[in-house]
C-alpha cells in the first residue's frame, strides 16, 4: 500500500495544509498577503484552527506531524528566513528525537 512520510493516505487537512504553504511561496503576492494578516489569508481555508495556528505560529514540528509535505516545510522556512538550525530541530522533536 503506498504511503506518504506520516499517512497511509494524505488526509484533507493535510492537503489544505500544503495548498497554503505552497500558494504563499508560489503565486504572486500570496507571501505580502500572508505576512500581512495571516489569519485573514488562510480564513477561507477549511482547517481546524489548530492546524492555522501551526501554520500560522511557524510550528514546523506540528506541521510535519499533520502531514505537511517536507519539502514544503523547508521552502517555507526558507521564504520566512527561519534559521536551518531552528527548521532541523523542529523535526528531530517532533520524531520524539529532542535535544540538539
Amino acid at each position: 500500500m503506498a504511503s506518504n512520510w506520516r499517512q497511509l493516505m494524505p488526509t484533507t487537512d493535510a492537503y489544505w495544509m500544503n495548498r497554503i504553504l505552497f500558494d504563499i511561496h508560489h503565486r504572486d503576492d500570496h507571501l505580502h498577503r500572508y505576512r500581512r494578516d495571516p489569519d485573514a489569508y488562510m480564513a477561507p481555508t477549511p482547517l481546524e484552527p489548530s492546524l492555522k495556528h501551526a501554520i500560522r505560529d511557524n510550528d514546523i514540528g506540528a506541521m510535519y506531524l499533520a502531514g505537511v509535505n517536507p519539502y514544503l516545510l523547508r521552502a517555507h522556512c526558507l521564504g520566512l528566513h527561519i534559521p536551518e538550525s531552528v527548521f532541523l530541530q523542529s523535526l528531530r522533536c517532533a520524531g520524539g528525537e529532542g535535544g540538539n
